[in-house]
């Protein structure tokens, strides 16, 4: 428990210094995000992608009638595809491009080469590294991707490439198209003459025929082969009727001897069954069933509807018997009729070999060889003859082996830098950046932060806390409601300041630099005394930069610095200001020879004058680092109070300035922090939420009347006092 508890803790703090550095963080962040921004649409250079797509056939690849658009049947194999990938990046197909769309001289330009154009080696150098080619994946359909400057340069190189590159491989298959016809051009010729030289042989081969007086009639040999076929069929078909013949005559001699019954089931086993005698059958054996249950229930034999169904009965047995006669009988018919089929188709073979063995003499057969001979080159020269012919047919329907799938056009917008990305980066590294700075900020800042830290580094209490919403600033009657209002209030009644013996006590602010607001206090501190009933004398000990005056609309053209001239007694100078019970002693006109004329013994005398005269005696005084006259008044009063302006100044400012009090024994009884950032800082919380009730309540009312101090006639407005509060150092 102990330790989620201190981690709890080291996350709040982590979390503080998040929140009270948020506009360090947020500074950083946009000045980052926004500088990403500019780097990547103004300073990086803009590059454009264009894309074209192509679906090739590597060499040796069967010819195919036509592309599977993005899918292919057989496994592509990735190293033919690099042979291509190197083809399409050759000079042979990248040069032209070069020179016909003129990207020497533009690429010469673009660089601010000294050249008109830049050489071959340098173009085809930097063409590859703008090209890529990709294969993608499962398909042959190859991908041309080309990023340039110039939007229009990238889509022409890609379509430039997909163009040249299926020109010459429609050239190559035409080359490879045209040797084919031309080989079977040779054959052809080569052929013609084996037929000619057939031809004339067949020629001779008649001549001589005819001298012996044996005529060999033209187109007889194609008579002699439709013999020698005829034949063949006929031997075939006598093979198949012996078959049939000796499968009927074997089951006729298996069947004839059996009985009905076993004639019928042997018929149904091989096949061959009669479907009228199984119907038969299956009559027969119902009318059975119904002449059993006749007799169980109690008919005789010869009762006349048991002689009518056994007179059916027998009728269809008798059915039976001559459809098994009727079978027998069709069976030996058939054996009968294939036998003679044999006999027929055997007598036709024997006359065919009869015919075939005249025609085939000693004379013929020569002259037979010869015709065929002939017919079998001739055959040959046929097939070359049709083979060039198809060729020829089909060259102008052969698919290119490069189809243009998708041709590339001209991007509307870059591809690099990626702006996403890099305000993605750019962002990241602001917040990180953003991030260490506040922490590194937070970490090189030494001003007091907390109550704990001043206590701390002091030693002595913090009396109040005063928010900065809405002050530091002068209280009037109208502002008492303010949320830093009851920081006053609480100051006084830590403070107890009350008369014992008829002396009321003197009180003075010190600060250790400028600009901490402890003018502000001590004038704040005297309204809500002397609100409170008590009479408060406001002493303005800040001769050289005097502002309690302005605060109050009264005159300084005389007061402190004349009683310490000698022009007359402290009391002589004291003015009464707008409320009853408050009066201010101001500094007066000090000039600068009478700088240093304060002297502790004359306020020490003036401090008795007033305390006898007065509840409460409150001195303002400049920064006592730097400045004696803090020091005097310090060493003088009867209390000190520290004002301390939350994370302005180093603690070392704030340890000096009470060091300082101790020098000269001055009675330090606390501190007051001062413009304190309560939504920042929320352990400031419950000095000013509280407030917020009040603040609430009177919304309504402020919005009517801005703050403003008392005024008189011919004193200047509020807007006046807090333009010269701004200028001074103590407001």
């Amino acid at each position: 428990m102990v330790e989620n508890s201190e981690r709890s803790v080291h996350f709040n703090e982590y979390f503080k210094v998040i929140r009270n550095r948020f506009w360090v963080i947020f500074t950083i962040f946009a000045i980052t995000t926004g500088s990403g921004w500019y780097v990547a649409n103004e300073v990086l250079h803009k590059i454009y992608t264009a894309t074209a797509e192509m679906q090739i056939r590597p060499r040796g690849m069967v010819d195919v009638p036509a592309f599977s658009i993005g899918t292919t049947d057989r496994q592509e194999d990735p190293i033919a595809f690099q042979s291509e990938f190197e083809v399409i990046q050759s000079p042979d197909i990248l040069l032209p491009i070069i020179n016909d769309l003129g990207l020497d001289k533009t690429w010469a330009k673009r660089f601010k080469s000294d050249q008109d154009s830049l050489p071959p080696v340098e173009s085809l150098g930097y063409m590859n590294s703008i090209l890529k080619l990709d294969l993608k994946r499962g398909t042959d359909i190859v991908e041309i991707t080309v990023q340039s400057e110039v939007p229009k340069e990238a889509a022409d190189i890609a379509n430039a490439v997909i163009d040249h590159y299926q020109t010459l491989r429609d050239v190559e298959e035409d080359k490879r198209n045209s040797r084919g016809a031309d080989s079977l051009r040779d054959q052809i010729n080569q052929q013609q003459a084996v037929v000619d030289a057939a031809n004339a042989e067949v020629d001779k081969l008649r001549t001589e025929l005819s001298n012996t007086g044996v005529y060999a009639v033209p187109g007889s040999f194609g008579s002699e082969e439709r013999d020698e076929q005829d034949l063949d069929s006929r031997q075939h078909d006598l093979l198949a009727a012996k078959e049939d013949a000796d499968t009927r005559r074997v089951l006729l001699e298996q069947v004839q001897n059996l009985n009905d019954d076993d004639f019928v089931n042997t018929l149904d086993a091989l096949g061959r069954s009669e479907p009228n005698i199984a119907t038969l059958r299956a009559q027969s054996l119902q009318v059975d069933g119904e002449i059993d249950n006749l007799l169980k229930q109690g008919f005789d034999e010869n009762h006349p509807r048991i002689l009518a169904l056994r007179a059916e009965q027998d009728r269809r047995k008798q059915q039976i018997k001559d459809l098994i006669k009727g079978l027998r009988s069709a069976m030996a018919v058939d054996s009968q009729m294939a036998k003679s089929r044999v006999d027929l188709l055997a007598k036709e073979v024997d006359n065919l070999k009869a015919k075939i063995t005249l025609d085939q003499s000693s004379y013929l057969t020569p002259f037979r060889d010869a015709q065929r001979n002939l017919q079998k080159q001739q055959d040959m020269l046929d097939t070359f003859t049709i083979r060039l012919k198809q060729l020829l047919a089909d060259r102008p329907l052969l698919e290119s082996p490069v189809r243009i799938i998708d041709r590339a056009v001209t991007p509307t917008s870059p591809s690099k830098p990626d702006k996403n990305t890099y305000l993605m980066i750019s962002a990241a590294i602001g917040l990180f950046v953003g991030v260490v700075v506040a922490f590194l900020i937070e970490y090189l800042d030494t001003s007091v932060k907390t109550m704990a830290d001043a206590e701390v580094l002091l030693g002595i209490p913090v009396l109040t806390v005063i928010p900065n919403r809405g002050g530091p600033m002068p209280l009037t009657q109208e502002s008492v409601r303010m949320p830093h209002a009851e920081g006053y209030r609480i100051l006084r009644a830590k403070l107890d300041l009350r008369v014992q013996n008829g002396i009321g006590p003197s009180v003075s602010t010190l600060s250790g630099g400028p600009d901490e607001g402890k003018t502000t206090t001590i004038y704040n501190l005297a309204i809500v005394c002397a609100q409170a009933g008590q009479s408060v004398i406001l002493v303005d000990g800040d001769l050289r930069r005097p502002m309690l005056h302005h605060l109050l609309n009264l005159p300084n053209d005389r007061g402190l610095a004349n009683y310490l001239r000698g022009e007359g007694d402290a009391t002589e100078f004291i003015q009464q200001s707008a409320l009853p019970k408050l009066h201010l002693l101001a500094a007066g006109d000090m000039p600068m020879s009478d700088i240093g004329v304060l002297a502790g013994d004359k306020i020490r005398t003036m401090l008795d004058d007033l305390k006898q005269r007065y509840d409460l005696v409150l001195i303002d005084s400049p920064p006592v680092l730097g400045i004696s006259d803090g020091s005097i008044i310090a060493r003088e009063v009867d209390y000190v109070i520290l004002v301390i302006q939350h994370r302005r100044y180093p603690r070392e400012i704030s340890l000096r300035a009470k060091r300082a009090i101790e020098e000269v024994h001055g009675n330090c009884i606390g501190m007051v922090l001062n413009c304190v950032s309560v939504k920042s800082d929320d352990s400031y919380y419950y000095y000013s939420n509280y407030g917020d009730h009040y603040n609430n309540k009177k919304k309504a009312d402020r919005s009517k009347k801005r703050l403003r101090p008392v005024k008189t006639n011919g004193k200047p407005s509020l807007a006046a006092i807090r333009k010269t509060d701004r200028e001074s150092d103590e407001f």
